[in-house]
């Protein structure tokens, strides 16, 4: 009897520490930047015994997705015709004992595979951290082509009944949101839940999430600005902006990059910078030194009050010490949105995806004299000192 009761106070008091680390501690992914491909990394244990294991970060996909190859797998398989399976695709329909398959693609290369939907033992953040019964895919190897060599799979926080951020959310007790904040110093962050380390209410920005046939993450674009000058852009009603984090810079289709590009450079002219010669795939490229005078690009969203302005720190791409290029390129007429927002652009701005209002909000820490290097520390600070 007293054995029994002693089992009963650990599992009591273990449930109590699980309590307390959803309601106090940060659930949190590091974020670091793979030197050769720019692609942004994070980390995670998995089964078994949670070793830790490398994943490119994907904003848009819908799924924790592993290449077999990649890492020694150890979970249990879902059948065809389950809930999960019917959360993650619309054709639920098979045996009740068939293996339930998906879809994913890769971000880099674009190609599609078919992987298998598994459920295992992962831990967010830490080994205390840990969800058994964690859903993922685990694809073909094939999956990994184009991706860091140290990466053995692809993290996504696409919206998806079962992707990551519901099931982090959920397992924790959280709100339904997470916010990302990318740093040029390799020290960036995913934080689940509200964000009580940074004030930023009162300056954050919303704006409404396209609901989209895909899992991707779009806001409306109805006008772009430089210096606070409207450039005559043809713009349809769902004209949109895709944002994306792998992509390292911001892509637009020809019709806008050849507006920007006319607009940018006239303005750059009138403030006295000083023009030199295109660097690789960059255009428009100036002297370093006259960061300062670096116009500032609006783009405008459902209205003239809400906009994503770009700065010149995250506008410009310092190349070497003495030039500077602005980083926003063409992407195409196959563009999948009118802009795709790029890493670069990103950087140092707080972005929070509201998942349960269906809303994104963002505010410059550069203009705050912070940054995301900062908040990272914080969030670790905050786990260590529990």
């Amino acid at each position: 009897m007293e054995s029994i009761n002693f089992l009963s106070l650990l599992f009591s008091i273990f449930f109590f520490i699980q309590s307390h680390l959803s309601l106090s501690s940060p659930i949190f992914l590091p974020l670091s930047i793979d030197p050769l491909t720019h692609q942004h990394l994070t980390l995670l244990f998995h089964t078994p015994q949670l070793s830790p294991i490398n994943l490119v970060f994907d904003l848009n996909s819908p799924f924790l997705s592993l290449g077999v190859s990649g890492c020694s797998l150890n979970e249990s398989f879902i059948p065809h015709r389950s809930i999960q399976c019917s959360a993650a695709r619309s054709d639920p329909s098979g045996p009740l004992d068939e293996r339930c398959t998906v879809s994913v693609k890769n971000p880099v290369t674009g190609k599609t595979v078919v992987g298998e939907l598994v459920h295992g033992l992962v831990a967010v953040n830490n080994r205390i951290s840990a969800v058994d019964g964690f859903v993922y895919v685990s694809a073909p190897s094939v999956l990994l082509a184009g991706l860091s060599n140290s990466a053995r799979g692809v993290l996504g926080l696409g919206r998806n009944r079962i992707g990551v951020a519901e099931q982090v959310t959920h397992q924790f007790g959280l709100s339904k949101k997470f916010s990302v904040c990318l740093s040029s110093s390799n020290n960036g962050v995913v934080l689940f839940g509200e964000n009580h380390l940074i004030e930023v209410s009162n300056s954050m920005v919303y704006t409404p999430i396209l609901m989209g046939n895909d899992n991707s993450y779009q806001i409306n674009f109805k006008s772009l600005k430089v210096q606070d000058k409207k450039l005559p852009l043809l713009l349809h009603q769902s004209s949109s902006i895709k944002i994306s984090t792998i992509s390292p810079y911001t892509l637009t289709k020809p019709e806008i990059y050849k507006e920007l590009i006319k607009a940018f450079s006239t303005e750059a002219e009138k403030t006295g910078m000083n023009r030199v010669n295109p660097i690789g795939q960059f255009e428009l490229c100036y002297e370093a030194k006259e960061f300062k005078k670096v116009p500032v690009i609006d783009l405008v969203l459902q209205s003239e009050m809400v906009k994503w302005r770009i700065y010149g720190q995250n506008s410009m791409v310092k190349v070497n010490d003495k030039v500077m290029c602005l980083g926003i390129l063409d992407g195409g007429e196959e563009l999948e949105a009118s802009i795709v927002m790029g890493s670069h652009q990103m950087e140092d701005n707080l972005v929070e995806f509201d998942l349960g209002r269906s809303m994104i909000g963002f505010s410059s820490l550069g203009m705050k004299k912070t940054s995301c290097s900062q908040l990272s520390s914080l969030v670790h600070n905050d786990v260590q000192s529990l």
